[in-house]
């Protein structure tokens, strides 16, 4: 198979994925599967972008400045959850869904990540890029299930991972129907429908995939069930813990930024289950795109 993971550092991740990913594509082995079941499932903040700080928070961050109720980064850490899910009704609702992806769309293309001093969508992880590349090569279908917006997402995530819109599952709040000046539209409303993190990823992976993965990536314990899910299929399937260890190229932690979840649990079920952990400091040669 040739290397199309040339930003992986040779080490046991690289060469686990690149011989799980042979096996279940290879009619004559024992551990083939066939296309239709090859289903791979990721989080996004965090595996396969930047997520300190959230590219979402930072889009509400801007949005609620334009709307003249300014909020600072400190005041959600202090008000945790509730906090932020007021700051994401002010900033993500009242609002038309063609209303909401262009305001999206024209903060994306001018905003930069305020350490890295690059735009928020090439904070995404180039190691990560290439599996996605790899797997949808050799029969894949990729999905993003994420605590993070799915409309938000949406507005341009598709580019960027090559992977179609209805294959981004994440959070989303109420919807409505209208007829408005200009005829049909959708309207966002305040409240919160679906928080798509810890158990309900596993279920939203059901309702919208309608198939048990057998690749699964995440990086804290809210992706817990979701790599457990995974690792229960019939099939041989793969577990990827993305582990933040690189203070100097990206950042070094074991909590989330924000809300505080931590990695204490995926670490040790990893342990348990022989999943990879994927050390960003010496597994990555590259971090982020060039």
């Amino acid at each position: 198979m040739p290397d199309q993971l040339t930003s992986w550092n040779d080490g046991s991740p690289k060469a686990v994925i690149l011989d799980f990913v042979a096996a279940v594509t290879d009619s004559g082995s024992r551990e083939f599967v066939p296309e239709v079941a090859r289903v791979a499932v990721f989080d996004n903040d965090g595996t396969l972008a930047c997520e300190n700080p959230y590219t979402q928070l930072a889009f509400a961050l801007a949005r609620a400045a334009e709307l003249g109720r300014p909020t600072t980064a400190e005041e959600l850490k202090s008000g945790g959850l509730p906090a932020v899910l007021e700051l994401l009704e002010l900033t993500h609702g009242s609002i038309t869904t063609d209303e909401f992806d262009a305001a999206v769309k024209t903060w994306i293309g001018a905003a930069q990540h305020p350490r890295f001093a690059r735009p928020y969508t090439t904070t995404v992880y180039q190691p990560m890029l290439e599996l996605l590349a790899l797997l949808q090569d050799n029969g894949f279908t990729n999905w993003i299930v994420s605590g993070g917006g799915t409309d938000f997402m949406r507005a341009w995530a598709p580019e960027i991972f090559g992977i179609a819109p209805h294959q981004l599952i994440g959070s989303s709040g109420n919807v409505m129907f209208q007829i408005g000046d200009a005829g049909p539209e959708l309207l966002k409303g305040t409240g919160l429908a679906i928080l798509d993190d810890g158990p309900q990823k596993p279920i939203s992976i059901h309702q919208y995939v309608a198939q048990r993965p057998i690749l699964a990536a995440g990086n804290t314990d809210g992706d817990l069930p979701m790599l457990q899910w995974t690792a229960a299929s019939p099939h041989r399937s793969l577990e990827l813990v993305i582990h933040h260890t690189d203070g100097d190229r990206e950042f070094a932690y074991d909590t989330d930024p924000l809300l505080g979840s931590g990695t204490g649990k995926v670490l040790a079920a990893a342990a348990d289950g022989k999943w990879s952990v994927v050390d960003m400091a010496s597994d990555w040669a590259v971090v982020f795109p060039a």
